[in-house]
């Protein structure tokens, strides 16, 4: 099989599963939280932490790998309890960070996720997300600005995301920050990382 056919193969399952996935907008806005930023090294990097929404403090764990110094691919693995329902909430995206900068402090990331809501009620949700970020980085001081588009072929979303890593140790960053939603109302979540190069 050559390049041309596995791309065709690629981007047709891609419109597939877009057209025919199902989700519910507001689980899908509080649930994707997209914690990446690039790295200086490009040591793989586990993520662990909370996040909370209008059901509480939701657990999450993630990690990404950078095999070149301008492509990400990342993970997150969050379970969640709703009553007394168990299910998981996952997500896969790949960043890509051009040559282009906006300022000459900054670093630009575009991203491409597929997120996945499994074991809710009776069915399982999927949606997809468009992120773009912005990583201003003022001496030890690195701010992360992400503005994320959710969909599925019945609606979309908007978010955005701030936050900060701050090097604790040598190889352990914190990273607080917020995520904002904007549809149907305004409303927001915090979340707390511990970040370890390993």
């Amino acid at each position: 099989m050559n390049l041309r056919t596995s791309i065709q193969i690629i981007l047709f399952s891609i419109l597939q599963n877009i057209l025919f996935s199902s989700s519910d907008a507001e689980i899908a806005s509080q649930s994707s939280i997209i914690p990446f930023q690039l790295l200086p090294n490009r040591k793989p990097m586990l993520h662990l932490g909370g996040s909370q929404d209008s059901t509480g403090i939701q657990l999450i764990s993630g990690m990404q790998i950078q095999p070149t110094p301008n492509l990400l691919i990342g993970s997150v693995l969050s379970p969640r309890k709703v009553g007394n329902n168990l299910s998981i909430y996952y997500h896969f995206l790949i960043g890509y960070s051009p040559k282009w900068k906006l300022l000459k402090l900054s670093s630009n990331m575009i991203q491409i996720g597929m997120h996945r809501y499994r074991f809710v009620g009776t069915n399982d949700s999927r949606w997809f997300s468009f992120s773009i970020t912005e990583s201003v980085h003022l001496g030890s001081l690195n701010m992360n600005l992400c503005w994320t588009k959710l969909f599925t072929h019945k609606w979309e979303r908007n978010t955005a995301l701030i936050s900060t890593r701050i090097k604790l140790f040598k190889n352990l960053y914190c990273q607080p920050g917020a995520m904002a939603y904007f549809t149907p109302k305004f409303s927001y979540s915090p979340f707390l990382l511990l970040s370890l190069n390993i």
